[in-house]
């Protein structure tokens, strides 16, 4: 049985993901049955749901980082998978916070 897991990255693009790099991101949370959010500034969109996410990749500013989390079963093989879609995108990635479901699981408050 996989464990749940929650982890945070900062993204940084230096170019626009095109619509269809979106809509392979979609299909891999959806199949992954993971949970996936986006925060930058004012905006946040839950990956989960296809308009939010293009409008997310819409609205996004190109010249300022923006944080992805996933949460859900072998995470680190969906941000792999994610990574792939997004290669020629992404500028700069980095790991911000990785919890167990032990952690996620207890009564304590986490920071993404």
């Amino acid at each position: 049985m996989a464990v749940q897991e929650l982890s945070s990255y900062q993204i940084t693009l230096k170019i626009p993901l095109k619509t269809n790099q979106v809509m392979k991101l979609y299909k891999t949370i959806s199949k992954n049955g993971c949970d996936l959010y986006l925060h930058q500034n004012h905006l946040i969109a839950d990956g989960g749901h296809l308009p939010k996410l293009l409008s997310f990749f819409l609205f996004m500013d190109l010249d300022h980082s923006f944080v992805m989390i996933i949460d859900g079963e072998c995470v680190d093989q969906v941000y792999d998978e994610i990574e792939g879609i997004c290669r020629e995108n992404i500028a700069e990635s980095n790991c911000r916070r990785r919890y167990s479901g032990s952690t996620m699981e207890s009564d304590t408050s986490i920071s993404v």
